[in-house]
């Protein structure tokens, strides 16, 4: 074995001994705090200069010359586990021959521990520009808030998202907005439904009249499809009595260059007609977030995160390219097939954005999640060859 061989296997223990680690402590949304004192310790330890801020996001800097500022995120919070007993493997992280199993191995502890060890390799060496590491709060309560705040006080030229993409190139993602239609209708006794109007069977009625909107198109990302994913009627349970409200939620997937606007009008119309029939009224709006982050912060937010999208030729697309051939990948672009902070970003702040990262997105929030060890090695070769990249661009001219 020869001593870069040796090197690169030794660089992907210490990636997976860290990302283990993390996996091991706990962090549902809302509870990070053990995750981000680990995150913390080792980021102070590699030599960045770390901190934490009033929402719980833990920050690690790196250099302050002039040039780019680039901001580099992975999210601490991961989704529960209901049933450990259907796992094959340890959901609180095993390693087992060249994969990591566990809550968060992909999405995105394994991700975030590989970009703390790469870019911990510019200590020290960053001679232009400034790079941040963002570990951040609640991105599957809702995507791009807690990145939105980071950015607030970064200020980045650049920023490079951390979920899996199989080490391609992420140049944009469909956003989400959560529509809420409430229905009114009016109560009476289910003997006798011609009194009344019944909220639930105009619901139904919306819900068919909504199969049939043509979903808007983008050419890469694909269609901005509207999926139904709960509905609940009052009063509930309704013992003999036509009820008076019904309220749906509705995924609705966005397309660059949509806003509220542009989702909520179409979906407004078709309502409000098929309402119509029955007499009864819709009501159609985008759903609110209401949450507290670890630190007791009160994050209140409209639930609308927009996609973005950056062409091959983008200065970020074509320094990352320029990046990923130095570390000695083969340059593959791609896009997410889901949401991420990229939305906080990219999509409202309009900061040129690329998504990249070990592990394959298919695996996010499944039963023995996973990633490859190498994967993670490799990505953090990467993190590190991209930023150089990046700093060596004009960024802004006022930087």
């Amino acid at each position: 074995m020869n001593g870069q061989a040796r090197t690169d296997i030794l660089a992907a223990d210490a990636v997976a001994e860290f990302a283990l680690r993390l996996i091991r402590v706990p962090s549902p949304s809302g509870q990070e705090e053990g995750v981000a004192a680990l995150v913390r310790e080792e980021l102070a330890r590699l030599g960045f200069e770390a901190s934490v801020d009033d929402w719980g996001n833990v920050l690690g800097t790196i250099g302050d010359g002039p040039g780019p500022r680039v901001l580099v995120d992975a999210h601490m919070d991961t989704v529960g586990v209901t049933d450990t007993t259907v796992w094959k493997h340890d959901p609180r992280g095993e390693r087992v021959g060249t994969r990591l199993y566990g809550r968060g191995a992909v999405d995105m502890k394994g991700p975030l521990a590989a970009a703390v060890y790469g870019l911990s390799t510019l200590v020290g060496r960053l001679d232009r520009g400034t790079v941040v590491f963002s570990a951040s709060v609640a991105e599957e309560f809702v995507e791009g808030p807690a990145l939105g705040r980071v950015a607030e006080q970064v200020d980045p030229d650049y920023v490079i998202v951390c979920e899996p993409t199989s080490l391609r190139l992420a140049r944009g993602q469909r956003g989400r907005a959560e529509v809420r239609i409430e229905v009114a209708g009016r109560p009476t006794h289910s003997s006798r439904p011609d009194l009344g109007i019944n909220a639930a069977e105009a619901m139904a009625d919306i819900i068919v009249a909504l199969r049939e909107l043509p979903p808007p198109r983008h050419p890469v990302l694909g269609a901005g499809i509207l999926v139904l994913t709960d509905i609940k009627s009052d009063p509930y349970p309704a013992l003999s009595v036509v009820p008076d409200r019904c309220v749906a939620t509705y995924d609705r997937r966005t397309l660059p260059g949509e806003r509220e606007t542009d989702v909520l009008g179409p979906i407004r119309e078709a309502a409000a007609r098929a309402a119509a029939r029955s007499g009864a009224t819709a009501r159609v709006g985008i759903a609110a977030d209401d949450f507290a982050t670890y630190t007791g912060h009160r994050v209140t937010a409209p639930n609308f995160a927009p996609a973005w999208f950056f062409d091959d030729d983008a200065e970020i697309v074509a320094a990352a390219v320029r990046g990923l051939r130095e570390a000695g990948l083969v340059p593959v672009l791609g896009q997410y097939a889901f949401c991420t902070n990229g939305s906080a970003t990219a999509g409202h702040l309009g900061i040129p954005t690329i998504g990249f990262g070990p592990g394959d997105e298919d695996q996010a929030h499944r039963i023995d999640e996973c990633v490859d060890v190498q994967e993670l090695a490799a990505a953090a070769r990467a993190y590190p060859a991209i930023v150089r990249q990046l700093v060596s661009a004009k960024g802004r001219d006022s930087r």
